[in-house]
Order: structure tokens, then sequence, then C-alpha cells
């Protein structure tokens, strides 16, 4: 026995076909190269364009270190600046980068730089944002606060100035000399050379370097943009350093901007610190004007009274009580001394109340708890003054802030009174020992007494004179020596074009013309709801295949094996007859019933084939064309009959009536047609007149062939599967229905088709259909069915 004619079962399991297989993937993969050729090109060819378009964005850094205490940094520690206040800059880094990232910082940028005007030079392949010194000519804008929307228009630079929209006249323009002014809608420009103007050294996607298109924005509109593309971030926990980057169209005016930011905030920074120090230096002026005025006049009293008694030495018999007296004296000295200033602090606080100030240092007062709340009064008002510069009264903010003031200044004054009452209370202890020296010292005489106490007065004074000189020369110092806050430890420069990347574009072209493809195929298969290659044929259905018809890529003839005998087809129709012969029906297998799944599966095309092949080895053969609902056979064969099985099985015709010799074959191959169609096929198939046929030929012929419907549309294939031998199903690649494995498991499971039954693969190696057949599926149900 040629082992090539037995059935293959050796592919009947799911693992294998239901399984990804890399090699039958690749392999159509490769099948489809030029699909690849052509996604590649297309996709590298937008690549190119995307390049070519799209205006590069380029990213700017810059970063600081701001001096910081709690994170490492090197403080002002003067002794003398703390001790009236003025020293100890203890911000913290979150802080300062919310200040860098502030709104009103980057409205002052804007300001300065004029940033709500945007200007574009317009080119053939694209429009370049140009600034500063790239173009020839320099728009300044007078009234930017007067600009309410945006607006666009376009100008053109000539010799003799910028030609201007003329907004009074419709589309004519106008001429503006440099150095002089023009309105466009409102907006007041002043047009100046540009004496610094580079101009491009390759000018290949400029149109026209004169045509330029301005854009004007109001000052927040701007100024939002750019807060948006501004990120800040410190570099990392346990340092001070601010990180700072920009990304923007032009990288020159990214640069400055980002200079002028670092350089605004910097300069808020040193005019808070010198508001501070010269309103210290304002207050203590004021005590001294006071403390001059007194201490002159404490010095007139001693003259004159030493004028008036002729006093000119004291009594050496009071030195002893005298040496305890000047200590007691000093002592008092020092608390009249932090009285009087306690006293001035009171009178700062209680005059300014209605108009909260800038609160003093506490001037060598020896309380904490009192430097820390005018620091913090001091703080709170210097942002409530820079907040009233850019809000309006009404801003809760403001409002918040200043009713925070006020209780400041309540908690701060009620604290300088209990602070003015344990001074006092000092002061009238050491007074009282005062006394007691006093009595000790009676009996010196009274002059001696007087002048004593006008000394001292003026020794109170005079110390009082030199501490308040000194502090202000020390706040002079200090003023002088102020410096910024922060300094830079990267100046702003660009990093260079961040989008596109050309080397990332390109990539990101060849691979997406790799996926594509790759893509299709994937989701065809996906979608796919057509069976596919015979080795997913096997593994998806237990029925052995016998064997397989290769696409026809031209039409010769309905019946191949005789018109083509030595074609690749022909030999596959004669081994499927071969292996039907050592199938399971073995060589006893008269009758063969041909069935598909769906209209145009082929079952015709391989009914009158196999048909023609068992005439060929002499043996009488008949073909009957069961498909009673859509017979296709007699037309395919160029016949013409009226009578056939259906009127046999309505008893009209006899066998040799109905019986037609086959056009180009012998008496070996004949074929009983279909006959007219009859409005009941199963009732006719069902009647006695069906098995008085069946019997007839086999007394006639060797081989039967019955060409029926599609089983999954009418019920004839399993009213003829009684009289057949093997029963033979038809499936088509890339054509039949995927649902057609659930339903020849049925017929596997059950006795839907009398076994032996196989499976016949038409269309193999490609997925277009016979050129000479147009299957539909009309035809098979009727109205009435």
């Amino acid at each position: 026995m040629n082992s090539q004619y037995i059935v293959d079962e050796t592919y009947n399991t799911k693992e294998e076909g239901e399984s990804f297989n890399p090699k039958r993937w690749l392999l159509r993969v490769r099948s489809m190269w030029p699909w690849f050729l052509v996604s590649i090109a297309f996709c590298l060819g937008l690549a190119f364009l995307y390049l070519r378009y799209t205006n590069p964005v380029y990213s700017v850094i810059s970063s600081i270190m701001v001096k910081d205490e709690q994170k490492g940094a090197e403080l002002m520690d003067n002794s003398m600046m703390k001790e009236i206040g003025l020293g100890g800059n203890n911000k913290l880094v979150e802080n300062e980068i919310e200040i860098l990232k502030s709104y009103d910082l980057m409205e002052s940028v804007v300001s300065r730089l004029q940033l709500f005007t945007d200007i574009q030079r317009l080119g053939r392949v694209r429009d370049v944002d140009v600034y500063g010194d790239d173009m020839p000519f320099r728009l300044i804008v007078l009234n930017p606060r007067d600009i309410e929307y945006s607006q666009k228009f376009a100008i053109s630079d000539t010799t003799a100035g910028l030609i201007f929209p003329d907004s009074t006249a419709g589309s004519r323009t106008v001429i503006v000399p440099y150095d002089s002014s023009y309105s466009v809608n409102g907006v007041q420009f002043r047009v100046i050379r540009n004496k610094n103007y580079r101009e491009p050294v390759i000018s290949d996607s400029s149109r026209d370097l004169n045509n330029y298109q301005v854009t004007i924005k109001p000052t927040v509109e701007a100024t939002d943009e750019y807060s948006k593309r501004v990120t800040v971030a410190a570099v990392s926990k346990v340092a001070t350093v601010i990180s700072i980057e920009l990304v923007d169209a032009n990288r020159n005016r990214g640069v400055d901007i980002l200079r002028t930011l670092v350089n605004i905030y910097n300069e808020q920074g040193l005019e808070d610190k010198n508001r501070v120090n010269n309103n210290t230096i304002k207050f203590l002026g004021e005590r001294l004007v006071a403390v001059t005025r007194d201490l002159e006049s404490v010095e007139g009293s001693v003259e004159r009274f030493k004028s008036e008694n002729r006093v000119t030495d004291l009594s050496a018999d009071a030195q002893n009580y005298l040496a305890v007296s000047q200590e007691v004296d000093v002592q008092k000295a020092q608390s009249q001394t932090q009285l009087n200033i306690i006293n001035a602090l009171e009178k700062d606080l209680a005059d300014n109340q209605a108009n909260p100030k800038l609160v003093p240092s506490t001037l060598g007062i020896q309380e904490p708890s009192l430097g820390l709340l005018i620091e913090r009064h001091n703080s709170l008002v210097l942002s409530k003054e820079r907040m009233e510069l850019n809000s309006g009264p009404r801003n809760p903010l403001l409002i918040d802030q200043q009713n925070q003031i006020k209780e400041l200044r309540a908690s701060l004054l009620a604290n300088v009174r209990n602070l003015k009452r344990a001074y006092a209370i000092s002061l009238d202890d050491i007074s009282k020992k005062d006394l007691e020296l006093s009595t000790q010292i009676r009996k010196v005489p009274m002059m001696e007494k007087r002048l004593l106490e006008i000394t001292r007065n003026q020794t109170v004074q005079q110390q009082l004179y030199s501490f308040l000189l000194q502090k202000r020369e020390e706040a002079a110092v200090q003023g002088a020596s102020n410096i910024e806050d922060s300094r830079t430890v990267i100046r702003a420069r660009s990093l260079g074009a961040i989008s596109p990347k050309p080397k990332v574009t390109w990539a990101a072209g060849l691979v997406l013309g790799f996926l594509l493809p790759i893509g299709f195929i994937t989701l065809k298969d996906f979608f796919n709801n057509k069976i596919g290659d015979l080795n997913s044929i096997k593994a998806k259905t237990s029925i052995p295949v016998i064997g397989s018809i290769s696409h026809v890529k031209k039409f010769i003839a309905p019946i191949v094996i005789t018109a083509r005998p030595r074609s690749v087809v022909s030999e596959q129709i004669r081994n499927i007859r071969t292996s039907i012969s050592y199938s399971g029906g073995g060589k006893n297998a008269k009758i063969v019933l041909i069935t598909s799944y769906q209209p145009g599966d082929g079952k015709s095309f391989v009914s009158m084939n196999l048909a023609a092949a068992y005439s060929l080895l002499n043996k009488k053969t008949v073909l009957l064309e069961f498909d009673l609902r859509k017979p296709r056979i007699t037309k395919d064969l160029g016949l013409v009959a009226q009578n056939g099985l259906s009127s046999y099985l309505s008893g009209k015709s006899t066998l040799d009536e109905i019986l037609v010799q086959v056009p180009g074959h012998d008496e070996n191959f004949q074929l009983i047609p279909a006959g007219f169609l009859p409005p009941n096929p199963a009732e006719l198939i069902s009647g006695s007149y069906m098995e008085q046929l069946i019997n007839e030929l086999k007394e006639k012929f060797d081989t039967i062939i019955i060409d029926t419907p599609p089983f999954s549309l009418v019920t004839d294939a399993s009213l003829l599967q009684r009289y057949a031998d093997v029963s033979l199903v038809i499936l088509r690649q890339d054509y039949t229905q995927k649902t057609v494995f659930q339903d020849l498991k049925q017929i596997d499971s059950s006795v839907t088709l009398k076994k032996p039954t196989y499976v016949v693969v038409n269309g193999v190696g490609k997925s277009k259909r016979y050129q000479s057949y147009k299957y539909d599926t009309k035809g098979y149900y009727s109205e009435e069915e």
C-alpha cells in the first residue's frame, strides 16, 4: 500500500494548529515585502516633511544658589545686625521657588522685555520666530496697558521704513519711517532701526526676508503663556541650588527671559533689604535729634549750676558714698535707657496704628520674643506693600494681610507695654536703693547733691546718644554691604533644540514603516473570519483531511482533469480518488456524497472532476446533481435539460430518460441533471422514488457521485447521507467561514453525515476565487422557507 494515499491524521491536534507559528508568520511577512517598502518610504517621507515644516523648540537652563540656613547655605552672620534685627535671613528654598514661579515676577519680565509682542519671519517652508538681533528693526510698544485683545497684522521691512496696514483705509498700507511712531488699532509703536541686525547666512526657508507677522497680546495673556513654559525645582534636598528651565521657539529670547528673571528676582530681594535698612536709619536719626536736645539741655543745667554756685570740686568726705552711688547710678542709667527705648517704641507703634509702617529693631533690648514679633511684623508689612502695588484694595489676600498686621501690632504693643512695666519695676527698685544711698549722704551739702543729680541725668543722656549714634553708623554700613540673596551657578544658556529630534524622528519613521504592515497583518488575522491554511484546518477539526486542491490561476474548463490531465490540480484529484479507496470506506465505496459548508466552496467543481477521475479508471460513473434548489453543474457543462432528478423523483420520468452523456467524455461518465426547480426538494428526496433510484444506479454504475447543497443551509445533505458510503465536505481556503468548525464538531460527534466523513480543502495557495465561478448565497431559500 502506497503511504501517500493514506489519510493524514497526524495534524489533528488542536495544540499545534492554534498555537502561534513563528515560521509561518515570518513567511507571510516576507511575502508582503513590497508593502514594507512602500510603508517605509511613506513613513520616512512623513518624517522628512515633519522635520522640514516643524519649527525647532529649544531648552534654556539656568541655576542659582540661595543662601538658606536650613538647607546648609552660608548666612550673613553679623552679630551687630542681629542685635538690631537686620540679620538672620532664614528663607526656605521652597519659598524662593514659589517666588521664582510667581505671576508677578514673570509679569515684570514680560513688561521689561516686551514679550507681549511676537514677530515671525514669513518663509516658503515655515514661519520662524525672530527676536532681538534676528530682525533689522525693533518695535517698541508705548502703551502696553492699552492692549485689550490679541491681534495680528503683517509688516514689511524696506529701506525707507516699515510698511504697516492702514487701519483707517481698509486693505491699504502705509510706510512708517524709522525713529517714528505709529498706531495700529489703538496700540502705539515706536519703530527703530536695529544696527546690530545679523542677516541669516542661509535663507532657503524664507519666502521673503522682508515680510513679517506681528502678534500683539495683552500682558496678562503673555504672562500666563510664559509662566507655563518655566519649570523651577530644587536640585536636591540637601542643597540650596535651584534649577530653572524654559522652553521657547527662539533660543536667544529664552536666554534673555531667564537672565532677566534672575536679575529681577535679585533686584526685588535687594530692594526689600534696603527698605528695611533705610527705615531703621530714619528712625535712629529721629531719636538722635530728640536725644541731642535733651543732652544739650542737661549740659546747660550743669553749666548754669556750677556758674551760679561757683562749684569747682566735691568734698573728699563723700567719696566712699559716691563710689557706691555711682554703681547704682549706672544700673539706673541702663534701666532708664531701656525704658526710654521702650517708650519710644511704644509711641511709634501707637502713632502709626492707622497706617502701619516698618517697626525699627529692638535696639539692644534683651527680649527675644519682642525681636521675633518685630521681625514677623516687618515681613508682613513688606509683603502687604508689594501686594498693594500689584492688586486693588479689595483683594482678599491684601485684606487678610492687613488684618494679620493689625492683630500682630496689637500683640506687639501689648508685649511692649508689659516690658515697659517690667523695666519700670526694675527702675523703681534701683531708685529705692538710690534713695537709701541718698539718705546716707544726706549730710553732704545740698549743693553737692544737686550737682550730682544734674550730672547723673547728663550721663544717661550721653549714654543714650552714644548708643543711638553707634547703631546709626552700623546700619549705614550694613546698608552699603547689602548683597543679593542668590548667586548664579549656571548662567542662562541654551541646551539646543529638544524638538524635533532628527535621529529620533528618522528612527520613528523607520520603525513605524515596519510596524504598519505588521499591524495590518495582525489586524487582518484578528478580524479574519475565514479558514486558514491546511495545518490550521487540521488542528481545528478531528475529521481527517483527505486531500487538497490548489487554486486554478486561469480557467480552462469545468472538468480540469480531462482538459489538463497532467496539471497539479488533476494529480490532486487523482490523489483524492486514491485516498478514498484506501480510507475507512475501502475499495467497496460505491457512493460518494459531496457537500460543502456554504455556497462558493467548490463542491460542484470537485464533484465533476472526481466523477471524471473515476470514469478514467474505466468505471461506469454517474454524477447526480442533487442541488435541486440551485443547480450549477448543468450550466457549467453547457447542457440544457428539462428532465432530471426532480422529474424522476416526481414519477414523471424514467432513469433512461434523465441520463445525459457528459460532453467530451465516453459512455463511462454520465450525468443526471437536477431538472426543473421543484417547490419541495426535501420531500422529493424523502420519497419512495429516491431509494428506487439508488438501487437502479447501483446495478448500472460502478461509482455514484452525489452533489448536494451546502449542509449548513438546507437538510438535503442529511437526507442523502444514508445512501452514501463516503462523505466529503469541501472547504475553501480564505473563503469558508470559521464557524464551519463548530458544525464539523457536531458532525463528528453525531450521525448528521454517515461515516466515514472526510474534508477536502479547495483553493489552496491563493485567496483568489476561481475566475469562472461567481458564488453567492441566493437561491437556496424561498420566501416560504
